[in-house]
Parts: structure tokens; sequence; C-alpha cells
């Protein structure tokens, strides 16, 4: 091997890659502790970053589709308030949909849960009247008055309810309450942050695309750039397409569920309905919580209805997956089951629910470039074949 410069820079590179990985594995609880400072350190940032891109979709669509006739005004001013308008209308829906959930739909999740509480003895005395035919029908030795009269050992229940009043036991409590209240007063203000971040990033996302690009280049060799863009372009276009397709696909399939059960008299449709449209955004696991959600409301009112909801909720995602979400997601953000699995794993033990909604395009941008550059392997091995043969040909032609 000649050890130019080149050479020289490429082994040391790999050294240097080798050294870090070596070190993070034999540190890895170590890099997890900073891993997580650091996420909750940049996380309004992050959180901001990541509605700024999701709210720039329905922006975009609000500024090319419905005030893009303004640019074509005489006045100079009017073309200058279509991103003002584009930004405030998408911040007034955003809010308006974030009201709707509390308002409307929040109340009637409450009158739900209140009625299964209720409906829990009466539940309880037709599993307890089933449990004696069975027995008696079975001849089986046991003592029914149990099920009637569950005793209940007083020595223990004593025994709890000295370590309930016990001091260390009221302050662990008093501690655990004060920090479930803190994480989630924390957590709601980088919400509020991040929402307000984003709102920043979107007015000025020219701006900042713009810095960033001139940061860059005047950083980076030219082709490290432009493969960088190239990178930063199909990334983009992964999580557009996922989250845009994700979202729309949860709305139709959410007022389709609203239709179907409205038609066929199930009860709670519109909580159900955006139960099952909430949860659709979550892949692999988000279906199968909302169809659980769905029956157990159903199940406390009717057991035959929440058979039947069943049947239909799963009729409605097999039409969704075999002809609703391909038409609006496309194949985009076509990945192979295992991959969307692993990607849903992966992401909530790094994020949490953000990381499980973020886990799919992020893979999926991944595969992307994977596959781009394997093509582009196969393309130039074909190219670099080619002229061989032709050669060959030619020589063959002159020979003979």
């Amino acid at each position: 091997m000649d050890f130019t410069k080149k050479n020289i820079k490429t082994i040391l590179g790999i050294i240097t890659f080798a050294i870090v990985v070596f070190t993070v594995s034999q540190n890895l609880s170590f890099v997890a502790i900073v891993w997580a400072k650091l996420l909750k350190i940049l996380a309004p940032v992050i959180i901001g970053f990541c509605l700024a891109f999701i709210l720039n979709i329905l922006m975009t669509i609000i500024e090319t589709k419905i005030l893009a006739p303004m640019n074509k005004s005489n006045k100079k001013i009017v073309p200058k308030l279509i991103r003002p308008l584009s930004l405030t209308l998408t911040v007034l829906l955003t809010l308006g949909f974030i009201i709707l959930l509390i308002f409307i739909i929040f109340p009637q999740l409450k009158d739900s849960i209140i009625l299964i509480i209720e409906k829990i003895p009466q539940y309880y005395k037709s599993l307890v009247l089933w449990v004696e035919n069975f027995i008696t029908k079975h001849n089986i030795d046991f003592d029914i008055a149990i099920l009637h009269n569950p005793s209940v050992n007083m020595d223990k229940f004593v025994e709890m309810a000295n370590k309930f009043i016990n001091f260390e036991s009221t302050n662990s409590i008093v501690n655990s309450t004060v920090l479930f209240t803190s994480s989630l007063v924390s957590g709601f203000a980088n919400i509020l942050i991040g929402f307000i971040v984003s709102v920043y990033m979107l007015a000025e996302k020219e701006k900042i695309l713009g810095f960033a690009k001139k940061f860059f280049k005047k950083s980076l060799p030219e082709k490290v750039f432009k493969k960088g863009c190239e990178i930063c372009n199909i990334i983009s276009s992964s999580f557009s397409s996922f989250i845009g397709g994700q979202f729309t696909d949860a709305f139709v399939l959410a007022v389709l569920c609203f239709i179907g059960m409205s038609i066929f008299r199930f009860p709670n449709a519109a909580v159900i309905s955006v139960i099952i449209g909430v949860t659709a955004l979550i892949p692999v696991i988000g279906p199968l919580i909302g169809e659980f959600v769905g029956c157990f409301i159903i199940f406390m009112e009717s057991p035959i209805k929440a058979l039947f909801f069943l049947i239909f909720v799963l009729i409605l995602q097999a039409i969704d997956n075999n002809f609703i979400y391909p038409k609006i997601v496309g194949k985009s953000v076509g990945l192979p089951g295992i991959l969307v699995l692993i990607a849903v794993i992966i992401g909530g033990n790094l994020g949490g629910i953000m990381g499980i909604l973020l886990g799919v395009p992020t893979v999926s941008a991944i595969y992307s470039i994977i596959t781009k550059w394997l093509s582009s392997k196969k393309e130039n091995a074909v190219v670099t074949e080619n002229p061989d043969n032709e050669q060959t040909e030619e020589s063959e032609q002159v020979i003979s």
C-alpha cells in the first residue's frame, strides 16, 4: 500500500473512529447519563425544531395553495403579507385543534371513564354469576361465598395502614408527588417554549437556512457540501412525506371511523374516532392501542357491540392499509416491516413518544440514502464495464 497523503488521512480516520467506538462501548453508562442531560438541556430547542418542521408542512400548503393569488397583486405590500398571514393561520388552526380536544373530546372521554367506573360492580356481579354456574355445572369443590364476601386479612391491612402513616413513607409519597408535579410542569414549559421557538423558526426560515448553507459551504469541501445537501434533501423529503401523510391518513381514518360508527350506531362515536385517529399516528403499535381502548369503552355498555366494533375497525384498518395509506403517503416511506418495528423500538427507547414518531422517518431516510448509494455504485460498475466491451468489439472488428 502506498503511504500517500490521502491514504494516511484515511488510515488516521479509521483509527480515530475505532478508538471512539471502543471508548463509547466501554463507557455506555456514562454516555447514557450525558445523553439524558443533553436531551434535557436541549429539549425546548428539539421540540421547537420538530414542531417547526411539522407546522411548516401546513404553512407551506397555505402559502402555495390558499394565499398564492396574493402574489399577483399590483400592490407591493400584499405579497409581503403572505408569510405573516400563513403563519398566523397555521398557529390558529393548531391551537384550535388543541382547544377542540380539550373542551369537546376530553369531556366526552371523562363521561366514558365515569360510566366505566359505574359499570364495574354490575360486571363483577355478572362475572360472579357466570363462575357460580360454571362451578355448579362441573361439580368443582369451591366455596362460592368467597366470591360474594371476599375475606380481607385485617393484619395485613393494619400493617399497610401503619406503613402509609409512617413518616418516612409519607415523605416518600410527598417526594414522589413533588417530582411528578415538577416533571409535569417542566414538560409543559418545554412544550410551550418549543412552540414559541417553532414560530420564530417558521417566521425566519429562509434566513436560518441561508445562514446554515453559507456556514457549511465555507466550512466544508465542495464535494462534501454537495453530498450533505443531497442527504439533507432526502431526509427532508422522507420526513415531510411521512409526517404529512401520517396526519392526513389519521384524519381520514378518524372521519371514516366516525361515519361508520354513526351508521352502525356504536356508542361514543366521537371519542373513539378521535382515539383511533390519534393512535394511528404511532406506527405498528398505535392501531392496536386504538382498537383495545375503543373495544374496552364499548364493552362496558354492550359486549356484543364491542365484538361488532372490533370486526368493523379491523375491516376499516385493512382498507386503510391497502388502499388509503399507499395513495396518501406513496412509496417514498416504503420500509420492510422488520425495519419499521426496529425503528419504533429504538426510537421509543431513545426519545419516548417523540422518538417513536420520528424513528420511522429517520430510518426511512437512512434506508433511502443507502439504497441510492447502492444504486449509484451499481450504475458506476455498469458504466466502467461498458467501455471495455466496446473496446473489445472494436478491436475484434479491426482484426477481422
